[in-house]
């Protein structure tokens, strides 16, 4: 029988810490880890291990539990980086289907999955699990990633903070090997 996750909001005290950011490891740490780009309302994120090829996560520079907790503005442009990455990842990746998945079960700090699909995937007629990274990406994998946000900025007219927008690397929007 598989063993239970522990689940976070069980720790009553522990939970309305993470809920209201001060024990948010988030917060705490200024930023998430693995971030690959800094957008006007959001980080992306681009682990080393992965479970699908192109996969990121935008997480939302204002603590928040919820997307209706953002302020209005705030709101509005955490969805357009939302939509500016998932385009981007899709016009690099080519997948049949883009997912966006919001949980917070873990870590109540609002972020977005976004996971392209693909025909034959892990994954293919079941659910992600992002417990199971599948692809190890290198550097050269991250710079794709990277690049293509910089280039959909730059189409634009913006640029990602902290940096030049990098020119997309040539390998095809293939990424490395399997785990």
């Amino acid at each position: 029988m598989p063993r239970r996750q522990k689940v976070a909001w069980r720790d009553v005290e522990g939970w309305a810490r993470l809920r209201d950011g001060t024990a948010c490891p988030i917060c705490k740490g200024g930023k998430p880890k693995d971030v690959v780009a800094e957008l006007p309302a959001s980080w992306v994120t681009a682990p080393r291990k992965a479970p699908l090829p192109g996969y990121v996560c935008v997480v939302s520079k204002t603590h928040a539990v919820e997307p209706f907790e953002l302020p209005s503005k705030v709101r509005a442009r955490f969805w357009q980086d939302v939509l500016v990455v998932g385009k981007s990842v899709a016009a690099r990746f080519k997948p049949v289907k883009m997912n966006y998945e919001i949980h917070g079960n873990s870590i109540p700090h609002l972020h977005v999955h976004i996971y392209p699909r693909f025909v034959g995937d892990p994954f293919e007629g079941k659910p992600i699990d992002w417990r199971r990274p599948r692809f190890v990406r290198h550097a050269r994998d991250i710079a794709l990633i990277r690049g293509s946000l910089a280039a959909a900025l730059n189409s634009r007219g913006r640029r990602l903070r902290g940096g030049r927008a990098d020119p997309l690397p040539s390998n095809n929007g293939h990424l490395s090997k399997k785990v």
